[in-house]
Order: C-alpha cells, then structure tokens, then sequence
C-alpha cells in the first residue's frame, strides 16, 4: 500500500487560519489531491481550528494545532489534532440551527464531507482523524 503524507503545525491563533489553509493548499498538490477534495479539506480544517481557537481553550503561546494530510491509495486522511478541551465532533449533539443566528452548521459540515470521523483523547490532546468522501477529480 502507498502511502504519502505531509504535516502542519501553528499556533491556535485567528490569525494564523489563512497560513494554515494555504500550506494545506500547498499539500494537497504535493500529494495529488484534486481541486475538490483540496477544497472539502480546507472548509474542514478550518471549521475544526476555529472551533479550537474559540472554544478549545488551548494557549496560543504553548501549544499548536497539527494537522497531517495523508493519501493512502484513493483514500484521503486528515489527521487534526490539538491541545485544547475534550471535544468529539463525531458523537457531539448537534446544535440546533437558527436561520438568523451564526454557528451550528461547522459540525454537520464536517460529517457531511467526511465518509469517516475518528476520535480519540491522548495526553490532553484531541485527536481527530477524516476520511473524505471520494470527489470525481480526485487525482488517481
């Protein structure tokens, strides 16, 4: 089985979401990953880093969010993890949805776009994994 990865890591900082989602760009063409798959990560990664940064907990000045973008055959991984508070979005309730209202919909989008969601807590970290939902420009 071929398998190619490659890992990201900055603060959990507002101000550090367009780095992230850029070198996450950068990744997905390293690894061959199409346009919409590439795009399905990135509206994922940054749903799951600005639930970190605004209710995750975790010190910007000592620690950092790691994400690790794998291809292993047709399957692509997103591996996130962090150091903030417990927080599961593959068993969490979801929230109701107010139409004039913001928030609500990071969750249903992260499970939508995600054929499978993994959680684990390890030494205070959270610990998500992704598979996508293949897209029809998926890069063979």
């Amino acid at each position: 089985m071929n398998t190619h990865s490659t890992e990201i890591s900055v603060a959990p900082r507002h101000d550090a979401l367009s780095g992230l989602l850029a070198t996450l760009a950068g990744a997905c063409r390293q690894l061959a990953v199409g346009e919409t798959q590439c795009l399905r990560l990135q509206l994922i990664a940054e749903e799951l880093f600005i639930n970190t940064v605004d209710h995750g907990g975790a010190d910007p000045e000592r620690s950092v969010v790691s994400l690790r973008l794998i291809r292993r055959q047709d399957n692509i991984v997103l591996h996130y993890e962090d150091h903030g508070l417990p927080f599961d979005p593959s068993s969490c309730p979801l929230p109701a949805v107010a139409p004039d209202l913001p928030g609500g919909m990071g969750i249903r989008l992260i499970r939508g776009l995600s054929r499978e969601i993994s959680y684990r807590r390890e030494d205070e970290h959270n610990i998500v994994e992704l598979v996508l939902h293949p897209a029809a420009d998926q890069a063979p």
